[in-house]
């Protein structure tokens, strides 16, 4: 039971990736506040954590809005008084040419990707250093490290990530808080319905490139050298090691989960 004991909070908690880490943490003993927007898809994963003899909070919170991020952390203090591992998930895409994106959907999406990060490690990060001791675990993208034609806004926003964690990596040892650490996990393509959803990348890209889904998927899948669409428990994995005690020694890392996409 590496993470006994252990409080997190995950964002983007709903479903995909974040869905996955809540239960890998809560096979492993944590303890769990659920955060996202959509408050019936964070019942149905609390009531799952619960189903495992493990405690679930769920707090209603887009993480973009400083005012729903003080609320989380006020729940945060309230139910449980202490914060361990903090993971920033949630996320969004929308692809477009440049050329036509409306700016308030390109700010929308660096808001939520990368201001919600920044807003989230600002609210709870005091919580760790009244114990002295936590982990921050930020959920970017290969496409923090490689270039993302068609998705100038997402690429903009990991690659903003990538430079945070690193940064507060940093900050936070400097500072006297050495057993606080700060990493990135960057995933290549992953099967959430941010891929393959209704107006998930396939159905994106499709449109703008006048192609099937498949034709898109199989392009995509190519450029790594497995040739295939990872799974959230991979990333899930990772996450569990960087959050354990494990990885004390571990902080501002970006580790890729890509299928050979990306080697630095």
């Amino acid at each position: 039971m590496k993470l006994e004991n252990k409080i997190a909070v995950i964002t983007g908690a709903g479903r995909g990736i974040g869905a996955s880490i809540a239960h890998a943490f809560a096979d492993k003993g944590a303890d769990l506040i659920l955060a996202a927007r959509t408050r019936p898809e964070l019942d149905r994963v609390a009531e799952e954590i619960k189903a495992k003899n493990r405690r679930a909070a769920v707090i209603a919170c887009d993480v973009s809005s400083p005012a729903d991020v003080e609320k989380l952390a006020a729940g945060v203090k309230e139910k449980f008084g202490r914060i361990d591992i903090l993971v920033n998930n949630a996320g969004i895409s929308r692809r477009s040419k440049l050329l036509d994106y409306d700016d308030d959907t390109w700010l929308e999406v660096i808001r939520v990707n990368l201001f919600g990060v920044y807003l989230c490690s600002k609210a709870l990060l005091p919580l760790m250093q009244q114990t002295g001791a936590g982990r921050i675990i930020n959920i970017a993208s290969t496409a923090g490290k490689t270039p993302v034609p068609f998705n100038t806004a997402y690429s903009a926003s990991k690659h903003g990530v990538l430079g945070f964690t690193k940064s507060l990596a940093s900050e936070v040892a400097l500072s006297g808080y050495p057993e606080i650490t700060v990493n990135a996990v960057c995933p290549f393509f992953v099967e959430t319905e941010m891929f393959r959803g209704p107006g998930g990348y396939l159905a994106q890209m499709s449109k703008m490139a006048g192609l099937s889904e498949k034709d898109v998927q199989d392009k995509v899948v190519g450029r790594s050298l497995q040739k295939r669409v990872l799974e959230p428990d991979e990333v899930a994995a990772m996450a569990l090691y960087l959050a354990s005690d494990d990885a004390r020694g571990v902080t501002g890392q970006a580790f890729n989960i890509c299928g050979g996409r990306v080697f630095h």
